[in-house]
């Protein structure tokens, strides 16, 4: 059986350094089933790749809003299966 990752792209408010990045980075793989995640304070972007039982994208938000950035409530960039 292969083992099924999910990743998201959010949009994120109030990253404006490398600093911001590693921050979130940070925060997010403190969260179980958070396998990799990729912050881009340029694009107010951050990638996220995660074991959908063990997570989900509300923990992922919950964990940045926790760092002091805002997620926007227009959704996901982008959300996809990966095998």
């Amino acid at each position: 059986m292969a083992d099924t990752m999910v990743e998201t792209t959010l949009q994120v408010e109030g990253m404006t350094c490398t600093g911001c990045e590693r921050r979130i980075g940070t925060a997010l793989r403190r969260v179980d089933g958070v396998r990799e995640v990729i912050a881009d304070h340029v694009n107010g972007e951050v990638a996220v790749r995660f074991d959908p039982r063990a997570t989900g994208p509300d923990a992922v938000r919950e964990r940045i809003t926790l760092a002091g950035y805002t997620v926007r409530d227009d959704g996901p960039v982008d959300t996809g299966d990966l095998r």
